[in-house]
């Protein structure tokens, strides 16, 4: 029985491996499996660079996907250990125990990379400044923002935007996005300027 209607997608496809449709989901029969595997995609999509991996924590930390796995909060906690466990053991997930805690890599030229980098001693990993004190990950990316503010999103608009975001924070470009749409004049350029006069004041929202 379905609990609650979904009401559609408000931004495009996001691009995950080819191969976790065609090698893994036949064989994954652990609803927690796939949920922690699929979830690991997000996750992993909120990080910048190539040495990307996941802490246990960085699940435990988002109230939505733990509900998901289950109302009982001790019971959503095993399910969650048991779908990483079960990744870890098809290969999915590559585990490396560091400071106490574990560091799950995906099994991907890159997460491999960061593995035997660890491993040999070339790369230390800051397991504390990490994602699950950095991101909210339910809040709408800027992709989202743009497309349910100002017009569809384009392969050259997705590129500024990517650039926009190294140069302002995130809360900039919402309220800067709000502004435009206050003002009917909804415009990437018009966001943009608005962004430069902040960044020229040295203050945000003193243009």
């Amino acid at each position: 029985m379905v609990n609650s209607v979904f009401s559609g997608f408000t931004s495009g496809i996001e691009v995950v491996p080819s191969q976790f449709f065609e090698e893994l989901v036949p064989d994954i029969d652990s609803l927690a499996e796939l949920k922690v595997t699929t979830f690991a995609f997000h996750l992993l999509n909120q990080f910048e660079g190539d040495k990307r991996f996941l802490l246990r924590e960085d699940y435990t930390e988002q109230e939505q996907f733990m509900r998901g796995l289950s109302d009982d909060p001790d019971e959503a906690e095993r399910l969650l250990d048991e779908g990483l466990e079960a990744a870890e053991e098809r290969g999915t997930f590559l585990r490396a125990d560091y400071d106490g805690k574990a560091l799950f890599f995906l099994n991907s030229p890159k997460g491999r990379n960061a593995l035997a980098s660890l491993e040999d001693g070339t790369w230390i990993p800051n397991a504390f400044l990490h994602l699950s004190v950095q991101t909210e990950l339910f809040r709408p990316t800027i992709f989202k923002l743009y497309e349910e503010n100002i017009g569809p999103l384009t392969p050259m608009i997705a590129d500024v935007l990517r650039e926009s975001e190294k140069d302002y924070p995130y809360e900039w470009i919402r309220d800067a996005v709000e502004e435009a749409v206050v003002n009917n004049a909804r415009s990437w350029r018009y966001v943009e300027s608005i962004l430069k006069k902040w960044k020229e004041n040295g203050q945000h929202g003193s243009y």
